[in-house]
């Protein structure tokens, strides 16, 4: 099989053996895949630090006839995240990008808008500001673009339009956002600034965002929203949900 290369984010790696390391990426020509990185956790020559959350790296790899995983020859690293280790606040939010990213992205499928999503978040979350916008950002667009994002200006039920000064409503289970009539007992509210907010980071860039006032307060609510519709579609609940809401 002939060796290609790609650029690649890496998700997670993990031992495997005494030298070997298991790497799950997502590669920008090949979306996600999964592959053995021989040898690396004894020698530094092959991939150096290019493994590490997150990291921006140039890839190149070879796919094995009827295998699972890749074999991954060389890790060329184009941009390092080493400071998720010196915080656990980047590390939280690195490793909550990197499950979102396992879980919601189907294996080798490429998708350059969610690659570019990644990347544009990823050097956002590191400037010296709080995590909380550039993680709503990332999560309404990851619900965007994975295709089920519901309207944000109708009822799910009844199809009758949400007013624009009143909070509509959610559930675990619901489909979408429901109107006051139409919700169900134990059903959250989204306010109305929070739909008028996910309306506007739609349409404006996140480095035309204003960070001012953004606090893990501000959004919370859409952010329930988006990861209750990210654990309805892969049917299962995200491991690093709970401590990114313990943040501060």
């Amino acid at each position: 099989m002939p060796i290609r290369e790609t650029e690649a984010i890496i998700l997670r790696s993990y031992p495997l053996r005494e030298a070997d390391k298991i790497v799950s990426f997502f590669s920008r020509g090949g979306g996600r895949l999964r592959g053995v990185a021989p040898n690396a956790r004894r020698s530094l020559k092959r991939f150096g630090a290019g493994l590490e959350l997150l990291s921006h790296v140039r890839l190149r790899y070879q796919e094995q006839e009827a295998r699972d995983l890749v074999r991954l020859e060389s890790c060329e690293l184009l941009q390092s995240f080493f400071d998720g280790e010196s915080s656990y606040e980047l590390a939280v939010a690195y490793s909550y990008i990197a499950e979102v990213c396992e879980q919601l992205l189907p294996e080798h499928e490429a998708n350059d808008p969610f690659f570019r999503l990644v990347l544009l978040v990823r050097d956002e979350i590191r400037k010296p500001s709080r995590i909380w916008r550039p993680l709503t950002y990332f999560d309404l667009w990851a619900v965007k673009l994975g295709g089920f994002l519901p309207s944000l200006e109708a009822c799910s039920r009844c199809q009758s339009p949400l007013k624009s000064e009143e909070s509509a409503w959610f559930g675990e289970q619901s489909e979408g956002l429901l109107c006051r009539a139409c919700r169900s007992q134990g059903s959250s509210a989204l306010a109305a600034s929070s739909r008028g907010l996910a309306s506007r980071l739609l349409l404006t860039p996140l480095g035309e965002i204003a960070d001012e006032g953004w606090d893990k307060g501000r959004a919370q609510d859409l952010r329930k929203f988006l990861v209750q519709r990210i654990e309805q579609h892969i049917e299962r609940k995200l491991i690093t949900r709970p401590p990114l809401e313990d943040l501060s």
